[in-house]
C-alpha cells in the first residue's frame, strides 16, 4: 500500500519532533540551573549547552525537513499538501500538516536562537517558542500513529496503544538526538549525558510496557491473534525481533545501565545508533509486515 518514503516520514518526523520535544524539556526543566544561578538567564548562553542545543535542534530541524520531503514524495503531487494548508478541513491529515509545519518552524527559530542569541534575546520569547515546542513536538510523535489509527484496515493499526507506542519510540529517538548533540562535551559536562542516558532507559521501559499492551489488546481484545502471530513470527520476524526488540530496547538499555555505572562514554555513544535503527524498524515492521 505505502512506499518507502511513508516509513522514512513516519521515523524522520517522529524523531525529529521527538528530539525538538526533548530539547524544549531539557532548557525549560533544567534552565535555571545556570552557573550564575539565575532564573532569567538562557541555558544555551553557558559555552558547555549552547553547542548541544544549536547541534541537536540543527539535527531535529533537518529531520522534520526531510521528513516532511519523503510525505511530498509519497503523495506524489506536492501541490496537495500546500492545498491542504490553504484550504483546510476538519481532518487527521489536516491537522498534522499544521502541526508538523509548526514544530518545523520552532525547532528552526530555536536553533537560531542557539547560535546567535545572547544575553539580550528576550527571554519570554524563547520560553513561548519551548512551551509551542514542546507541545508541537509531541502532537506531531503522537500523529503518525493516529493518522495510521484512523485508517485502520490493516490488523493491528486500528489499536488505541499505536499513538502512544509511536510517542515512546519517538521520545526514545529523541533522547538518542540529545545524547548525540551531547557526546562532543560528554567528558566536559558528564552529568548531562547520564542524565539523559537514564531518561532513555525510563522512556525505553515504558516503550517496553507499551508494546506489550498493544499487542495484547491486539490478541486478546480485539480479535487479531492470528495478525499478532504474523507480525511475530511471519516472515518479517527478525525485523521486529532483531530490527526492533533488540536494537531499540534490549541493547540500549543494557548500555544505559552499564554507562550510567562505569561513566565510559563509548558505552552511551553505542546506544545511540542502536536507538535509531530500531525507531526505523518499528515503523518499517508496522506499515509492511502485516502484509507479508
Amino acid at each position: 500500500m505505502f512506499g518507502d518514503s511513508i516509513i522514512w516520514y513516519l521515523f524522520l518526523g517522529g524523531g525529529g519532533a521527538g528530539a525538538t520535544a526533548v530539547l524544549a524539556a531539557c532548557d525549560l526543566l533544567f534552565a535555571h540551573r545556570s552557573r550564575l544561578g539565575r532564573s532569567d538567564r538562557l541555558a544555551w548562553t553557558d559555552e558547555l549547552s549552547r553547542p548541544l542545543f544549536a547541534r541537536g535542534y540543527l539535527a531535529a530541524t533537518v529531520a522534520l525537513v526531510l521528513g516532511a520531503l519523503c510525505l511530498l514524495f509519497e503523495l506524489g503531487r506536492p501541490e496537495r499538501f500546500l492545498y491542504v494548508l490553504a484550504l483546510p478541513t476538519a481532518s487527521v491529515l489536516t491537522f498534522g500538516s499544521y502541526v508538523l509545519a509548526a514544530t518545523i518552524v520552532c525547532a528552526a527559530a530555536l536553533g537560531g536562537v542557539a547560535l546567535f542569541g545572547s544575553a539580550r534575546t528576550p527571554v519570554v520569547l524563547v520560553r513561548t517558542l519551548e512551551w509551542a515546542a514542546l507541545a508541537l513536538g509531541l502532537a506531531t510523535t503522537a500523529y503518525t500513529g493516529v493518522l495510521l489509527a484512523q485508517i485502520g484496515f490493516v490488523p493491528l493499526w486500528g489499536s488505541p496503544f499505536l499513538p502512544a507506542l509511536f510517542t515512546c519510540s519517538s521520545l526514545s529517538v529523541g533522547v538518542a538526538c540529545a545524547m548525540a548533540a551531547a557526546l562532543p562535551d560528554a567528558r566536559r559536562a558528564p552529568r548531562l549525558l547520564r542524565a539523559l542516558a537514564r531518561a532513555d532507559s525510563v522512556v525505553i521501559a515504558v516503550e517496553a510496557l507499551v508494546l506489550t499492551a498493544y499487542l495484547a489488546s491486539a490478541a486478546f481484545g480485539s480479535g487479531q491473534a492470528e495478525a499478532v502471530e504474523a507480525f511475530l513470527f511471519g516472515p518479517g520476524m527478525w525485523f521486529f525481533w532483531i530490527g526492533f526488540v533488540a536494537c531499540a530496547l534490549a541493547l540500549p538499555l543494557a548500555l544505559d545501565f552499564s554507562y550510567t555505572g562505569c561513566g565510559r562514554v563509548a558505552l552511551a555513544a553505542a546506544a545511540v545508533p542502536l536507538v535509531l535503527a530500531g525507531g526505523f524498524f518499528l515503523r518499517y515492521c508496522i506499515v509492511n509486515v502485516p502484509w507479508t
